[in-house]
């Protein structure tokens, strides 16, 4: 087995997205059935504290001399806000925080989980950083859903759309000032495989990847129209 370097698809990429919702279903279901208040606060504040954790690790790692390069350093990817969203939402369990943490979590980020911009194998720091970073995503989303039990109404989905399209757009300008690529809607493209390829050259595909996350988190928002429905019958 390869240590070194990391491939998508690969045996460890499939046991490290396992390992993610394994732990997140599992922490969120123990938490949920027969959990007592004090174990119920221990276990939410300790899911922040290594969100936060993981966040400045993540960040330090890029801001390191060593590696330093300003079009990459910086935490402005959708992941890091959705880490910091993950951590508002478990110990304020705000209402914007816990609906960005929705629809990004599942229609954005769960793309970093399935399609990795990764080279470092198990063998480095960076694999072990990038992975327990991306287990927050994942872990706070089950915790919101299974055990404060979030349910997204129209609001939310209106109100996420409006954020998601401003960061888009601030993030575009930004790129396009610098040539850089954070929120990769910029003119340069992932290292491995993405979706991305099949859109189209920049800058026409950011629209379709408004148009195409418009989509993902419409039907998002779908499942719980029904299930209000049903309630309501």
């Amino acid at each position: 087995m390869e240590l070194q370097t990391f491939h998508p698809g690969s045996p460890v990429h499939l046991i490290a997205i396992g390992t993610c919702l394994i732990i997140s279903v599992w922490v969120a279901l123990a938490n949920r059935v027969g959990s007592t208040d004090t174990r119920n606060r221990i276990v939410r504040r300790g899911i922040a504290l290594l969100c936060l954790l993981t966040w400045v690790l993540s960040v330090g790692f890029w801001l390191h001399p060593s590696v330093l390069d300003w079009s990459v350093a910086l935490p402005l990817h959708f992941c890091h806000f959705a880490n910091l969203f993950g951590a508002v939402a478990i110990l304020r369990k705000t209402r914007i925080a816990q609906s960005l943490l929705y629809f990004w979590g599942f229609g954005l980020c769960s793309w970093a989980l399935l399609t990795p911009s990764l080279s470092s194998g198990p063998a480095t720091l960076w694999f072990w950083v990038f992975w327990f970073y991306h287990l927050c995503i994942p872990l706070t989303l089950a915790w919101v859903l299974v055990v404060d039990r979030f349910r997204p109404t129209f609001s939310d989905l209106k109100r996420t759309l409006l954020v998601t399209f401003a960061f888009t757009g601030a993030l575009f300008l930004l790129n396009l000032a610098t040539g850089w690529d954070y929120g990769f809607v910029g003119e340069g493209k992932p290292n491995h495989p993405s979706p991305i390829d099949f859109l189209g050259p920049y800058p026409l595909r950011v629209i379709w990847m408004l148009i195409i996350g418009t989509a993902i988190f419409s039907l998002l928002y779908l499942p719980w129209i029904r299930l209000q429905k049903a309630s309501n019958s």
